[in-house]
């Protein structure tokens, strides 16, 4: 057997068992040993395949797939600058613990940095954001390296790895070495686990959840708040929209500064979609951070104000203060019928129509939400609810590759999931609905807001009258595009809604298309959305 089959074929039955179920490949030639060989693979049942031409959207698909299933999620891309078409979905997978890994061709260590065709310095191009970089030799039968690695990627605080894999010619087995299956042997891989503290916490705290999709520890939260009497503001990857303490407008309180400050604040995960959130944990008199074991490497403190860190969500004793709760689930009934109020009307802004997702969606669905506007009009204006997972990039935040992303986690449930983006990310990653016509297509409805550009800037000091001259041109991005035009143009259904009701109906009739489909909201002038907000925000703060 050739050397690079049988290192294709050791690498594809060590992938397999670190429990790979999917893998991702982007056409080439250097790489073609592993393809053939996972090919093999997919047809003897081991596993799925999943085809992108894009490097980046193959990125991004694996890192859904990795998300929503919780499994390493190998990635084939070939030699050069292919190999860094990857470092955005790295990046976002290592921000979050993501076991996405890299499976990056390349030519013999001797081509290096003598010109060859499609020759790069690619080992450890990663750099921190790689959890562990192993270089294989050619011929190299050792896999001790890969299963370190790929143990690495699912280890506490795990993430990305990548195993470059130098390959010579031939690249496809010889005649006689043609049939093959792999040997499927599943490894035992148990999920890292750290002790509870028990604390002495004060009466009058609050729990301020993040980005977290493990059930096990969202449980644990609401029974703490419960035995606490807290309140839990929430963001919506949070998935504690459904927790007994949950406010349904905690962010809009908080901004309102009417509320009593609370003498402790124990936060979860990634926090800070709202400058209010922000505020508190850096003003709060104590503030504890918790680092979940199954979040990405760096500690959830992002205005270095925790004065501990703990590693699981802690028991803990204090003294109930019934009033305490009961103040804030007061003013939180103010806000949801303020913000009822002000999104009530019939034609859609991005408010209006973010709610209405939220509110449609089946408890057993999964709602993707992508970074700027999208997940921050949930978090101020959705209210608690049962059900419905909910999933986005929170890592880096980023708005790339977020159609990729949700396809892959559309791949790895059997319900419905629906994408909730602006109408920059749409266009952002329009490679993500570049699929081939063969492939089966998953559950998937993608909801965007489009008000013909970026419109978070307004709220932010770039959008101030100071700084009009030039705003539109380098911050608003007007693109002037048909979206659904566009969508139609890549073979997926599209329709455009600009009422509540029409929004209604276009999802109602999601559910009777089986694959992807895309729903338009057009939202109107982002100038007007931004006046929307701050009329929401200041009613809620005069009316407490």
């Amino acid at each position: 057997m050739n050397s690079s089959t049988a290192n294709a074929r050791s690498i594809v039955e060590r992938c397999l068992a670190h429990g790979a179920k999917h893998v991702v490949i982007a056409p080439g030639s250097r790489s073609a040993p592993l393809s053939w060989a996972f090919a093999q693979a997919a047809k003897a049942g081991a596993l799925e395949i999943h085809v992108r031409i894009d490097e980046r959207d193959a990125g991004f698909l694996a890192l859904g797939l990795a998300k929503a299933s919780k499994t390493p999620v190998p990635v084939v891309v070939t030699s050069g600058s292919a190999v860094a078409n990857l470092m955005p979905a790295v990046v976002e997978a290592f921000q979050s613990g993501i076991p996405l890994i890299v499976l990056s061709a390349d030519r013999p260590a001797s081509a290096r940095g003598h010109g060859a065709p499609q020759t790069i310095d690619q080992v450890g191009m990663f750099g921190k954001f790689a959890t562990a970089s192993v270089d294989l030799t050619v011929g190299q039968t050792d896999v001790s390296q890969i299963d370190a690695a790929l143990a690495r990627s699912l280890t506490a605080h795990g993430g990305p790895v990548q195993i470059n894999v130098q390959l010579d010619m031939p690249l496809m087995p010889d005649e006689a070495d043609m049939n093959w299956q792999p040997n499927i042997s599943r490894l035992e891989i148990s999920k890292p686990v750290s002790p509870r503290e028990s604390l002495n916490v004060p009466a009058n705290g609050l729990l301020v959840l993040g980005d977290n999709a493990d059930p096990v520890s969202i449980g644990e939260a609401g029974e703490l708040a419960t035995q606490l009497g807290w309140p839990v503001i929430w963001e919506p990857s949070a998935n504690a929209h459904s927790l007994t303490n949950a406010l349904s407008h905690g962010v809009l309180l908080l901004a309102s500064g009417k509320l009593p400050t609370p003498e402790m604040v124990i936060t979860v995960g990634s926090v800070g979609l709202s400058r209010a959130v922000l505020k508190l944990i850096k003003d709060v008199p104590e503030h504890i951070a918790v680092h979940l074991n199954s979040a990405g490497p760096e500690i959830p403190d992002p205005v270095s104000s925790a004065k501990q860190v703990i590693t699981a969500i802690p028991t803990a004793l204090n003294s109930i203060d019934p009033s305490w709760l009961e103040k804030w689930h007061a003013a939180d009934l103010v806000a949801r019928a303020i913000v009822e109020s002000e999104l009530s009307a019939q034609t859609l802004t991005g408010p209006s129509a973010a709610v209405e997702v939220w509110n449609k969606a089946a408890n057993d669905e999964t709602l993707f939400v992508a970074a700027s506007w999208p997940v921050r009009h949930l978090e101020a204006y959705a209210s608690a609810r049962s059900g419905l997972r909910v999933l986005g990039n929170r890592g880096a935040n980023g708005i790339d590759g977020l159609i990729s992303t949700a396809w892959g986690v559309a791949r790895e449930t059997s319900k419905r999931t629906y994408l909730l983006i602006g109408d920059v990310a749409f266009l952002h990653d329009l490679g993500g609905l570049n699929v081939s016509e063969t492939e089966t297509q998953p559950p998937l409805t993608i909801v965007v807001l489009d008000n013909d550009g970026s419109g978070i800037f307004s709220q932010l000091e770039q959008g101030a009258p100071l700084y009009r001259e030039h705003y539109e041109s380098v911050f608003g991005t007007p693109h002037g595009k048909d979206l659904w035009v566009i969508a139609e143009s890549l073979g997926i259904p599209a329709k455009r809604v600009t009422t509540k009701s029409e929004l209604e109906f276009a999802l109602q009739n999601a559910g009777t298309n089986p694959g992807v489909n895309v729903i338009v909201c057009t939202t109107g002038n982002r100038d007007a959305e931004f006046e929307i907000i701050k009329s929401i925000a200041g009613k809620v703060s005069d009316s407490l």
